[in-house]
């Protein structure tokens, strides 16, 4: 299969090249949860008191027009 040494570098090669993507693919994923992963752990809690606070009238939710 691998006869010759540029066969064997070749291989190497694309076996980098893979490596290297499947690192870069997870290094940004995990860039990307630590930065829009603002609740955290207790996700459920926390979502909880928020629709509680909405249905009481203490939030309202944002609709896309001005703050009053």
């Amino acid at each position: 299969m691998l006869e010759t040494s540029a066969d064997v570098v070749s291989v190497g090669i694309g076996v980098l090249a893979v490596g290297y993507v499947a690192y870069e693919i997870n290094r940004r994923q995990r860039k990307l949860h630590d930065i829009w992963d603002i609740l955290g752990e207790n996700d459920e809690e926390r979502t909880e008191l928020l629709e509680a606070m909405v249905a009481n009238g203490d939030l309202v939710p944002y609709t896309g027009g001005p703050l009053p």
